[in-house]
């Protein structure tokens, strides 16, 4: 678990990934947390995310974790890494504040609590992330946080993105 002065964030388990698959109303009481109707925006990828980390036991620290706000003891989003450290110790993060909690502070302290998290292990050397192409929230938080954008990725799928990274000081 990362836990930061307004946030804790849980990583997947089984338990989790079922809860879930069951429903706001099962993973609300598994969790004890309040769990609003529109927590994500990728509920879709929930099942292929589980069947993935299931397959490939190295994922259980670099996957899926659930972002619970601690004052109102609600769920409101999720966030992760996209796989385990690469051979050259590379590591990306990705990040979801639901709307009524954004503009907050709280993607910038989820986004520090990932980067914190993986730069605590020593195989760590660089953590990226990647952004649409354009002046927002997301790229605003990594500014922040000592990332600089590096290079345009054209992805097939999510068109013109920003890559941004910070290295091990």
């Amino acid at each position: 678990m990362i836990e930061t002065p307004h946030l804790r964030i849980v990583p997947c388990d089984d338990t989790l990934y079922d809860a879930i698959r069951m429903g706001n109303n099962t993973l609300a009481k598994v969790m004890g947390v309040n769990v609003p109707k529109k927590w994500t925006e990728f509920r879709d990828t929930f099942t292929p995310s589980y069947h993935r980390w299931k397959a490939h036991p190295p994922l259980r620290d670099w996957w899926v974790y659930l972002i619970i706000h601690i004052p109102d003891n609600q769920l409101i989003g999720s966030c992760g890494y996209k796989g385990e450290p690469d051979p050259n110790g590379v590591v990306e993060i990705g990040y979801e504040i639901m709307p009524s909690h954004r503009m907050k502070g709280l993607g910038f302290e989820t986004a520090q609590g990932l980067l914190l998290h993986a730069f605590n292990h020593s195989s760590v050397r660089k953590v990226i992330a990647h952004t649409v192409a354009e002046e927002n929230a997301s790229a605003h938080i990594l500014e922040k946080l000592g990332f600089v954008q590096t290079e345009d990725v054209n992805d097939a799928e999510e068109g013109l993105l920003w890559r941004w990274e910070i290295s091990r000081k």
